[in-house]
């Protein structure tokens, strides 16, 4: 059944998605990128032994594909924070690839797992005609140049959270790690006991000495200093709401 329900979403994809984009020129957003690309993990063909893909082919318009690259890691991230919330075996940690090609329309994109052909893995650099990989990424790239990113190294930025739950006495968290999962599950890095917290309900990951924070299609939201956020940079002050709890970030030491 829910292969059927896939190909149901990527019809009115189709008809609200695209043209809206289209016509109001909209930049393609990390956020959709993201749920989009879980949606492609849930529709793929499972492969050996039920393993799901673990490498994916996202193409935009070479004039959006440089604003997408520092959110690579995200990406990743967040694949793997779906394939244990869906219970999904994956081969190794997922691989994100962007693909810069002018037949896709500026402020659309498409994604589609990519079968892994037998023989020895395809280097994590951009393939050219000569198949020489040169570095960088370039925003005129013809699709069949596809840079494939590696998760950099980031600088995890001096932060504490300060968990605050109902019932629950408050937690300091301090940040350490590049890249931290939050909802109701012990599969998570800040395990929140809260009933109205989705099972994966945001990432918080470090980006450019920063502190990014992303809904992961929680079903009741996030909000940052009483605002609906999809994505958003935080910063000392701020004060992150999923469900009934609190998250406030301040300087750490």
């Amino acid at each position: 059944m829910s292969r059927p329900l896939a190909a149901l979403e990527r019809f009115f994809e189709r008809i609200f998605e695209r043209p809206a984009a289209r016509l109001f020129g909209t930049r393609v957003e990390p956020v959709q990128v993201r749920h989009r690309l879980e949606r492609a993990m849930d529709a793929a063909p499972r492969g050996p032994g039920g393993t799901t893909p673990g490498r994916y082919l996202v193409r935009v318009n070479p004039g959006d594909l440089a604003g997408l690259g520092d959110a690579v890691p995200s990406f990743v991230a967040s694949l793997v924070a779906h394939a244990r919330a869906r219970g999904y075996r994956l081969p190794a940690r997922p691989v994100v690839e962007l693909a810069g090609d002018p037949s896709i329309a500026p402020g659309d994109f498409d994604v589609r797992p990519v079968v892994a052909a037998a023989g020895p893995a395809a280097p994590l650099a951009q393939r050219g005609a000569a198949g020489a990989p040169s570095p960088g990424v370039s925003t005129e790239a013809p699709p069949e140049a596809t840079m494939v990113f590696e998760a950099p190294v980031s600088r995890v930025p001096r932060a504490v959270l300060l968990v605050e739950t109902p019932g629950e006495p408050v937690r300091a968290y301090a940040v350490r790690a590049a890249s931290i999962r939050l909802g109701r599950g012990s599969e998570n890095e800040l395990d929140l006991p809260d009933s109205r917290v989705s099972r994966a309900h945001g990432l918080l990951s470090a980006r450019q000495g920063g502190l990014v924070y992303a809904d992961l299609g929680s079903t009741n939201g996030s909000f940052v200093n009483g605002s609906r956020v999809g994505e958003v940079a935080l910063g000392p002050g701020d004060v992150l709401r999923v469900g009934d709890t609190t998250i406030t970030v301040s300087q750490g030491s």
